[in-house]
């Protein structure tokens, strides 16, 4: 390479000078490194569609061929979802000012940063689904897009905005080009198409309809907004519209494979039997609303937001306890819980909820309380004596899986009846 002359380094020194120091912008070199590393993922996608032609070449129905190589197709297609978006706030930001090249705004960069570093892991993940027909992953799917990374102290930047529009539509026609090249390998099939996989190409042209209408109202408003005319919470809105857009396709993109990816407790109870081994996982919050609590406990925290205007997922940043007569928010707390945990559901919790869930479903137990001692903490009451992570509880008892306990590893929890009370109160944790 040939050195740089006394100009050309002058100059890119006054750039450096006037993006970091005038405009408060970060060097970029540390994502475009993660994106060194991207170069695999075309080697490896091309592996899991091989080994899924073989499988439906073998006589495998595609449903079951797709389903055989559903994790690693799942994991391949995060890490490209994942890529697409970085490049393409990189691309925006580089367009919207040439003379600030090699830097970015600090929400730009550490949104881009944060996605970077889950790209490597899910591409391994995916090698390793690929290769062991026992994989177990230490993730639940689908992931979530995210986390989310918000400007502080002011409106997102336009560029930013705009990368996240470009990153949309590529995934979007990629979503619905996977939908359809699993429509066009099922019409090749004599035999009948199973009933719950044509309900579920079904609930997936919902779910890209959806995204569609997020993606054009997020769209719209940013061409507002770059005309000037737009408040800080067209800002806000801008940005939600057009994050749920690229949450909708990063979902499709993993779920196109495999039915039980949309719905975790039956994904959990597919996993978990019959081998009945146990491992922490990596969730998300929303893996904790469907994972933890019951269908009433969802619909109490959604009839809150709607009034309330609460954003289950997004308003990460509550804190503070709610003051005598105030009401809890009761998505707050989960995501208070999720930090608490550091994100990992312990591996006894996953067998409480298998082991309690079997037991339902047998007639050994039943289902009291969609409420313990938190909006996610179900009660249950024996029918027979059962034997729950290792503790035999009695017939006729109440008994509840306190998450709490043992630094958030959680504990069962008994007795002949639990008191009753009138209104909430907080939870009480090891940590507190």
């Amino acid at each position: 390479m040939p050195a740089k002359t006394l100009f050309e380094s002058a100059r890119e020194s006054a750039r450096g000078f006037y993006a970091s120091v005038m405009r408060g912008e970060v060097s970029d070199a540390n994502v475009r490194g993660y994106l060194r590393m991207t170069s695999q993922i075309e080697d490896i996608w091309n592996q899991v569609e091989q080994k899924v032609a073989t499988l439906i070449t073998q006589g495998a129905t595609p449903w079951d061929a797709y389903a055989q190589v559903a994790y690693a197709l799942a994991f391949v297609r995060a890490a490209r979802t994942q890529t697409v978006f970085v490049h393409e706030l990189l691309a925006a930001d580089a367009a919207a000012d040439p003379s600030t090249a090699g830097f970015l705004p600090h929400v730009t960069y550490e949104q881009a940063e944060v996605l970077c570093t889950q790209i490597q892991p899910n591409l391994e993940r995916a090698v390793m689904a690929l290769n062991d027909p026992n994989y177990d992953p230490d993730v639940m799917l689908p992931m979530q897009l995210g986390p989310r990374i918000e400007s502080e102290g002011a409106p997102c930047p336009v560029a930013h905005l705009q990368g996240m529009i470009a990153a949309a539509h590529e995934t979007r026609d990629w979503a619905a080009g996977l939908i359809a090249q699993y429509e066009n390998a099922l019409s090749g099939v004599k035999a009948p198409v199973l009933a719950n996989i044509t309900a579920h190409i079904e609930q997936l042209k919902g779910k890209l309809a959806l995204a569609d209408v997020q993606l054009r109202a997020g769209t719209d408003l940013v061409g507002q907004i770059s005309q000037g005319e737009a408040t800080s919470e067209l800002h806000e809105k801008a940005e939600d519209s057009l994050w749920k857009a690229m949450q909708g396709f990063f979902l499709i993109s993993q779920t196109v494979a495999n039915p039980t990816f949309l719905t975790p407790k039956q994904q959990l109870r597919t996993r978990m039997t019959p081998r009945q081994q146990y491992h922490d996982m990596h969730v998300s919050v929303e893996n904790l609303w469907e994972l933890l609590a019951t269908d009433s406990a969802r619909a109490d925290m959604r009839d809150q937001q709607r009034p309330e205007g609460y954003r289950p997922v997004l308003d990460r940043d509550i804190t503070g306890e709610p003051t005598p007569g105030e009401p809890v928010n009761l998505a707050a707390e989960m995501v208070e819980l999720h930090g608490k945990m550091r994100g990992v559901l312990s591996a006894e919790t996953l067998q409480f909820l298998d082991e309690i869930q079997a037991a339902v479903e047998r007639g050994d137990a039943m289902r009291v309380l969609s409420w313990g001692e938190c909006p996610f903490d179900p009660v249950y009451r024996t029918k027979s004596s059962l034997v729950l992570v290792g503790t035999r509880v009695p017939a006729g008892f109440e008994v509840h899986w306190d998450i709490h306990k043992n630094t958030y590893r959680g504990a069962v929890q008994y007795a002949k009846r639990f008191g009753r009370s009138s209104s909430w109160s907080e939870c009480s944790g090891d940590d507190e």
